[in-house]
């Protein structure tokens, strides 16, 4: 994120974040619910990046590493950067819809897997502090779900796409807030690993300090503080899945994707959710 900057679904999601689930029972009371559809043209939807507000990082930001505290990452095409946490937390686009999403507490998420030439119902129940639940219809009386919750994280079923090991990375993983309000909380949330260059973008790249054995790369959109890609690792270090997110849109105050693709290590493409409609409910003042 450039001073122009989780979410799961995740926010993170929300993001991260990615059908019909029950809700959280332990959800935090929630009112002034609002439930927006998907139609083109409706919504806030960023046009997509030609590439020339970011194309290059000004010189300024650049400087030699000299004491060991330069935000660098040995994979290619990553360019070191100095102050790079205070560059995500001063994004001035993002801001607005960080505070927003502070009283939010719970957001429904409705659309489509698709798994090869095979599509399947999806619903999403993201819930505070970081909760989430999913279900996939997979014809007739068949259905997969997964939840996190306080008690912990429970897999029913036969996943489509993805397998058992990345739904459960991705519910471990999964974080309600955005990089810029983890930093707010606590500022040694994330490692900064400098910047990246993405098709279309220049992004800020960070690390996760996790404590539940995976690790985790995000890429924030320096421009508009979106995370547009993550890859998560077991505690070997070995990639368990790659997640590319985009077509964020601006729906009651807060920025969601509405299209996520998940990936293999290898680059397979193994499923990709298109959202449809999102609700969203806050907490009562």
């Amino acid at each position: 994120m450039s001073k122009s900057s989780n979410p799961l679904l995740a926010g993170m999601l929300l993001l991260i974040l990615v059908p019909v689930a029950s809700s959280f029972a332990a959800a935090p009371a929630a009112g002034n619910e609002a439930a927006v559809v998907a139609t083109p043209g409706s919504l806030d939807s960023h046009p997509a990046a030609d590439g020339a507000y970011a194309s290059e990082v000004p010189d300024r930001d650049i400087v030699e590493h000299k004491d060991g505290t330069l935000a660098a990452d040995n994979e290619a095409g990553t360019i070191p950067v100095a102050q790079e946490l205070d560059f995500v937390r001063d994004n001035s686009f993002r801001k607005p819809y960080d505070e927003s999403l502070k009283s939010v507490a719970k957001v429904e998420y409705y659309g489509t897997r698709y798994v090869g030439c095979e599509q399947y119902s999806l619903e999403i129940h993201a819930a505070r502090p970081n909760q989430i639940s999913t279900l996939i219809k997979t014809g007739g009386l068949s259905k997969f779900e997964s939840r996190k919750s306080n008690q912990g994280v429970k897999i029913h079923g036969d996943p489509q796409g993805l397998g058992v090991a990345e739904e459960r990375a991705l519910l471990e993983t999964f974080a309600f807030d955005t990089p810029v309000i983890e930093l707010q909380k606590n500022p040694h949330a994330f490692k900064p690993l400098g910047m990246q260059k993405l098709p279309g973008m220049l992004t800020w790249k960070l690390e996760i300090a996790r404590n539940d054995g995976y690790r985790q790369i995000l890429n924030v959109d320096s421009h508009y503080g979106d995370i547009v890609k993550f890859i998560i690792m077991n505690a070997q270090g070995a990639r368990v899945l790659d997640v590319a997110l985009h077509d964020y849109r601006a729906i009651e105050g807060i920025r969601v994707p509405f299209a996520i693709d998940y990936r293999s290590p290898d680059g397979t493409l193994l499923a990709s959710d298109r959202l449809a409609r999102v609700e969203v409910m806050r907490t009562r003042s």
